[in-house]
């Protein structure tokens, strides 16, 4: 599926959102699979009294057409935002379930996401990528208040996503329904609203002092941002990718030593899967990371680097020695990730590396680098 003309006879890869302007392609729409799907998914009434998710997503596109703030934005913006919205509940079909009575959707948000980075794969990296936060966030106006500390939420999704998007998506969401308690759930869209403008993040990413500010104000939850003294001394670069995207040759350009666990496996003979001996050259390879930075040496961590909490584990343990921590984060189109490493690693893997990735965000280091190689 694409966002711009469609490029191919394929049903699920060539299909196009748009036909010209903002037309919406419903006539190829119509004839995906997954789109029969939400047009047999029944939502709970209390929530969704106008039956199916199907139902719901086009109302909520005919509401977000008729906002203001929407008609205001450029063309480009209203694509994303239009995308968004036909893929905001995609995962609702695998996510639901029933007890009690009540129908129920946990993590469709999550799920969704990685489902439209799957469809959108090939589209440019910068649209796709604001399409996918749209999904993954489009409840945070809801909820954002029952965090922990919603200021860092909203000053975090500034820098993944437009926080007035966001925001124009989860008031058509709240529109574009039949409920039991239509001005609650716009009154909790109006205050996540008044909490970005509040804290400087509601057309703009937060602005901070320096990087360091900033990587130490989502380390340490802060409730407000500070400004700290950029001390750090040398830089940690962390790689993530799916295995084939390029990560090797960007490593062998930098001249940087470099910790690889694969090399490590390969020097001790260890196969994967074999978890005690993974176990130990991990932390072997901690080891080596932990005496580079007692001597304040840069370096280059090399592994795919896929989930969050892996990365974070590695910061953690390296944080004490006050680095720079740089993740590059490096892809490649659908058609190399499958012929680069055809024989050696089966397709079904590489489709599960792409289901399983969480996009490095600017929560997690000082600087993140996004590179696409075609």
């Amino acid at each position: 599926m694409c966002i711009g003309p469609a490029t191919g006879s394929g049903q699920n890869s060539s299909t196009s959102i748009f036909k010209e302007g903002m037309q919406l392609n419903w006539e190829g729409l119509l004839e995906l699979d997954w789109v029969h799907q939400l047009q047999v998914c029944q939502q709970d009434p209390i929530h969704h009294a106008e039956g199916d998710v199907w139902t719901h997503t086009k109302m909520v596109i005919k509401e977000l057409q008729q906002l203001p703030g929407f008609q205001q934005l450029a063309l480009q913006e209203q694509r994303i935002l239009l995308a968004a919205a036909l893929l905001h509940d995609i995962a609702k079909p695998q996510c639901s379930i029933s007890e009690n009575g009540r129908i129920s959707s946990p993590k469709h948000a999550l799920i969704g996401a990685s489902i439209a980075r799957e469809l959108l794969w090939d589209e440019p990296f910068q649209i796709r990528e604001q399409v996918v936060a749209l999904v993954r966030l489009h409840g945070l106006p809801i909820w954002v208040l029952n965090r922990p500390n919603p200021n860092a939420a909203v000053i975090k999704s500034s820098f993944r996503i437009n926080n007035h998007l966001l925001y124009l998506l989860a008031k058509a969401d709240m529109l574009g329904r039949i409920c039991q308690d239509p001005e609650e759930m716009l009154y909790k869209v109006a205050l996540f609203k008044e909490l970005c403008i509040e804290n400087e993040c509601f057309k703009q990413a937060r602005i901070f002092k320096n990087e360091h500010s900033r990587f130490k104000f989502f380390q340490n939850g802060m409730t407000y941002p500070a400004e700290l003294f950029d001390n750090t001394q040398f830089t940690i670069t962390i790689m993530c990718g799916i295995a084939g995207s390029g990560k090797d040759t960007y490593c062998q350009q930098q001249q940087l030593p470099m910790i690889s666990l694969d090399n490590l496996r390969t020097k001790y003979k260890v196969k994967r899967g074999d978890q005690k001996k993974e176990g130990q050259i991990i932390q072997m390879a901690y080891e080596q990371a932990k005496e580079l930075a007692r001597k304040k040496q840069s370096f280059i961590w090399n592994t795919t680097g896929l989930k969050k909490d892996l990365r974070q584990k590695l910061v953690n343990a390296l944080v004490p020695y006050n680095p720079f921590f740089k993740i590059v984060y490096i892809e490649t189109s659908k058609k190399n990730l499958f012929q680069r490493r055809k024989g050696e690693i089966p397709d079904l893997v590489i489709y599960k590396m792409m289901r399983m990735l969480e996009l490095p965000l600017w929560d997690e280091a000082h600087e993140i680098v996004y590179l696409r190689n075609e």
